[in-house]
């Protein structure tokens, strides 16, 4: 119990600056989505249109690429495997003599070491842009629906609604990959299977304040964006399904962190490709259009996609071994070649640090 008591504190103290700077960030959107809202049907739709060209072409690349320093700079942190900035300044301040053809360029071997970083960053940058694409891809067939001006603002309504839910699971993957990677960087494989589940259990109580917000707060949420009865209705209709995806979504996304933290974002990038384009984009296709079930019918593809999801991160995170990830951080940040029998000897003494 101490341990996971200890282990809230250290989540507390990394998640409210990370849920700060998300929801500075998400306000930003949210009143361009609000403007829009008061001047009319078309001004929204177009809206939803122009944020999702943004989406896929610049924010999730970036973003992707972005968390692919997290597990090298976590468990490189907790190893010590890092210089101090100031020893990288110190040459600066010399002027040695040196013949003047002393070689200047140590060759591509100098390069070697971005193999590590490209083999992480690309994996994460793929995950999230596989994730986020998708939602703009059901922005996209809402325009092909029966009346598409309801549905393409009733779509930015819903990803603005997503936006925020979103907020609880990405502020809490992140936190748990830093956690995870610092500690499996230290050698304390035990501490980082309980980051893991204190993270999980959070992100289930986060995801059912997600499902009791969107099902008993919609009508109030809707009337913040729009007064078109139209538009309100069909969004008021399919939040509670969003709701349920939220229930998939947040377990998921934490999950995904963890992979992260652990240096296996490839295994997430591939689980994001079958979930959300081998599964849910053909369902939500079917029903929204095979089944005439219209915009309902791309929340639930939604859903269908979230369900694979979480199923698949859970069997991915819930197997780990987490004394071998542990070892697998140790010569990922330069550990060496030491001989590791069964009982990890070359990390029992950060074990008990």
């Amino acid at each position: 119990m101490s341990e996971v008591m200890e282990e809230l504190k250290l989540m507390r103290r990394l998640c409210l600056p990370i849920s700060a700077l998300n929801l500075l960030h998400y306000v930003k959107s949210m009143v361009t989505v609000l403007c829009l809202g008061r001047l009319g049907r078309a001004e929204l739709a177009g809206g939803a249109l122009a944020v999702g060209l943004t989406n896929v072409t610049g924010y999730s690349v970036l973003s992707g690429l972005a968390l692919g320093l997290e597990p090298l700079a976590g468990q490189a942190f907790a190893t010590l495997a890092f210089l101090w900035i100031s020893l990288t300044w110190a040459p600066a301040q010399n002027e040695p003599d040196e013949p003047a053809d002393l070689e200047e360029w140590a060759g591509v071997g100098q390069w070697a070491e971005w193999a590590d970083l490209l083999r992480l960053s690309l994996p994460s940058c793929l995950s999230v842009c596989l994730e986020w694409w998708w939602y703009e891809l059901m922005t996209i067939a809402a325009g092909y629906l029966r009346d598409p001006h309801t549905a393409l603002a009733t779509a930015a309504i819903v990803i603005q609604t997503t936006s925020l839910l979103y907020t609880i699971p990405v502020t809490l993957s992140s936190a748990v990959s830093t956690r995870v990677a610092n500690e499996l960087g230290a050698g304390r494989p035990r501490s980082a299977q309980v980051s893991f589940v204190v993270a999980m259990g959070i992100a289930m109580m986060g995801s059912c304040v997600g499902l009791t917000w969107t099902t008993f707060g919609r009508g109030l949420w809707v009337q913040v964006f729009t007064t078109d009865p139209t538009i309100q209705s069909l969004t008021t209709s399919v939040l509670p399904v969003i709701g349920l995806c939220e229930l998939a979504n947040c377990p998921q996304t934490t999950g995904c962190g963890v992979l992260r933290g652990s240096a296996r974002p490839a295994v997430g990038a591939a689980i994001n490709l079958y979930s959300f384009y081998l599964v849910g984009a053909p369902v939500a296709l079917v029903l929204a259009f095979g089944l005439d079930m219209g915009f309902l019918g791309l929340c639930l593809g939604l859903l269908s996609a979230q369900v694979v999801c979480l199923i698949s991160v859970g069997f991915a995170t819930f197997q780990t071994d987490w004394e071998a990830e542990a070892l697998k951080a140790f010569h990922l940040v330069g550990g060496g070649d030491e001989k590791c029998g069964d009982d990890l000897p070359c990390l029992a003494h950060k074990e008990n640090v």
